[in-house]
């Protein structure tokens, strides 16, 4: 039978009875659905208790899932593999590492989540709430599994969360076809290195509440997804810890990069990218320009709102390094946030614009 590996956790500190962690099941695929790249259906997101599969949907935040499918995983023995898991203080506080390679200076203004589902069945109310919060990542700050021993080897969160969003309700998150929530923070946090932003549900599952984030296709992450044991204290990388051979995803739950940093006039680059948009707000038009400080593979602009629906997507393959601008017309879109991101070797940029009436 598949286990998790937080069994062994338990053993490697001697305060931590084996009785405290229980294997109640394993993860399974409550559905998946196919990805189509276009903007040209317009939906309506209503909330949801639940998501099933179906049918091809127009969702993509920034090109998230490379395979061109999103996945729900549940855990056979209640809630989310990405979210609420097992039971109260054990694997609900889960995280998505981020490389900062150039180790730029970069303001994080905010965080989106995109869930795959929530629960209020049984004793729970709808009522709880999760928290967001913003890491820094070290080495040797996660723990990874050989097959006979677990080792802190890994780059993972690091410390104490150097920010965080608290308190926010489940009951805010729509749940209904791949909506973004986006939770801003108060004021723009500067991190300048690698760095994590986590989604935690402790208390929705001491609540008796489920509430869980999608991920892409297993196999398509890069050992950056995280999970936090709360009767160590610890976090884990989360292809040691859930499934044999273990689950790698990368899960959405995804930062947004300050306008004020690593704009086209600033020196610095986020992975040798820089990324504005001019005017921001807009009313009718605005451009958006973008820099590759080295040549790039797959590069991609893309621009979408809070419902996911995609406003603009070019897809540009290999691109030389330098300078670009593209100009969007707004003059037809609802005021609010839209999000634009820029994607090259694998990396992605993303920041928000406002478009005003």
């Amino acid at each position: 039978m598949k286990k998790v590996y937080l069994f062994a956790v338990a053993a490697m500190f001697a305060t931590v009875s084996m009785a405290q962690i229980n294997e109640q099941g394993v993860p399974y695929v409550k559905g998946v659905k196919s990805i189509s790249p276009t903007h040209l259906n317009a939906k309506t997101p209503t909330d949801t208790l639940g998501w099933t599969p179906q049918n091809t949907i127009d969702w993509v935040p920034a090109e998230f899932a490379g395979g061109g499918q999103v996945w729900n995983y549940g855990y056979t023995g209640g809630g989310y593999v990405y979210g609420t898991n097992i039971s109260t203080n054990e694997i609900n506080h889960v995280g998505q590492g981020y490389l900062n390679l150039q180790g730029a200076t970069i303001g994080v203004e905010g965080i989106i989540i995109s869930a795959a589902g929530k629960d209020y069945a049984g004793t729970g109310t709808g009522t709880s709430t999760f928290n967001l919060h913003l890491y820094n990542m070290a080495a040797n700050s996660a723990y990874t599994h050989n097959g006979t021993s677990w080792n802190q080897d890994a780059t993972g969160p690091n410390g104490a969360a150097v920010a965080s969003i608290t308190n926010q309700p489940i009951s805010g998150v729509d749940t209904a076809w791949f909506p973004l929530t986006y939770y801003p923070f108060a004021s723009v946090v500067q991190v300048n290195g690698d760095f994590a932003v986590t989604f935690d549900a402790t208390a929705v599952i001491a609540a008796n509440d489920t509430i869980g984030l999608l991920s892409d296709t297993d196999g398509e992450g890069s050992d950056l997804a995280f999970h936090k044991a709360g009767v160590t204290n610890s976090w884990y990388v989360t292809s040691s810890l859930i499934g044999n051979p273990g689950l790698d995803n990368n899960i959405a739950i995804f930062p947004v990069i300050d306008a004020n940093f690593v704009g086209i006039n600033d020196d610095q680059t986020y992975n040798g990218m820089k990324l504005s948009a001019f005017p921001n707000p807009a009313v009718d038009q605005t451009t958006i320009s973008y820099s590759l400080e080295t040549s790039m593979n797959n590069v991609k602009l893309i621009v979408y709102d809070l419902t996911g629906k995609e406003i603009l997507r070019e897809e540009y393959g290999n691109q030389a390094a330098g300078l670009y601008n593209v100009n969007l017309d707004v003059s037809e879109l609802n005021a609010g946030n839209y999000f634009y991101s820029l994607i090259g070797n694998g990396s992605r940029l993303t920041k928000r614009m406002v478009v005003v009436k």
